[in-house]
């Protein structure tokens, strides 16, 4: 497989959204029409018609896709997802599969190719290791993935599988274990998805150093909720992501057979 192209091989349809999120397309569809479906790259944007997604639009509808078999209601993974999606956008690029690293552990695969078509797009970086490296295991978790738990349906943090060192905290010296993310309010189609640092107004602790204080109570209160969590759910994001390119990759070897 060479060089990543801006071809159909890297596109996916409506349907291969939908399958890999293990959503209906009723399902995605009602995310479309409340404007929480993962975005389009091209297309009709228009009712029934055919829009186009990258990569990332695939990674997005995986997370909530996994948020819902986890028991959380469509609208509320929909609304955490494009949460936790814009986020890691903003910082990143995209949400974080795993799979550069993993490209590194595979580095013969990809030599020749310059760094850029390594880290170019996860579903192309994923298709080469499945078909290259015969001792690839996507299925498995795999130290680095993200990790995302939810204290009682509210408090959500974010944490390193296969990580034994403490998160930097701006507020806790000592470090901490998780990292304070987003808390969920509310139900159904009133639910609302805040930023801790929304709750907090802010980092800028040297013009407002009440900010810190708020920031540390903030963070003892959500690590108390992970602590003291009558459920504590458990997602693995980049296994979910690399899971849901499975499915799609599979799908397409089927209909191609």
């Amino acid at each position: 497989m060479g060089r990543p192209t801006k071809g159909s091989e890297l596109q996916f349809t409506s349907r291969e959204l939908s399958h890999a999120a293990d959503l209906t397309t009723r399902n995605i569809g009602f995310l479309q029409e409340e404007g929480l479906a993962p975005a389009a790259i091209g297309g009709d944007a228009g009712r029934g018609g055919h829009r186009l997604y990258n990569s990332v639009s695939l990674a997005h509808a995986a997370l909530i896709g996994a948020l819902h078999l986890a028991g959380f209601e469509l609208l509320v993974a929909a609304r955490l997802a494009a949460a936790l999606a814009n986020d890691f956008g903003a910082m990143y690029g995209k949400l974080h599969s795993n799979l550069q690293d993993q490209a590194r552990s595979h580095v013969s695969l990809f030599s020749g190719l310059g760094t850029k078509a390594v880290l170019d797009d996860d579903f192309w970086i994923y298709s080469r290791l499945v078909d290259g490296a015969a001792d690839y295991r996507p299925d498995l978790s795999q130290r680095g993935d993200v990790l995302l738990e939810i204290a009682d349906h509210e408090f959500v943090l974010t944490s390193t599988y296969g990580s034994k060192i403490k998160i930097l905290s701006p507020a806790v010296r000592e470090g901490i274990e998780a990292n304070p993310e987003y808390r969920i309010v509310g139900r159904g189609a009133a639910v609302d998805v805040s930023s801790i640092i929304d709750e907090v107004g802010g980092l800028d602790f040297e013009m407002y150093p009440e900010n810190r204080v708020q920031m540390r109570n903030l963070t003892l209160k959500y690590l108390a909720a992970r602590e003291n969590a009558v459920a504590l759910t458990r997602l693995n994001v980049s296994l979910a992501i690399r899971k849901a390119f499975g499915r799609v990759k599979k799908e397409r070897a089927l209909l191609a057979a």
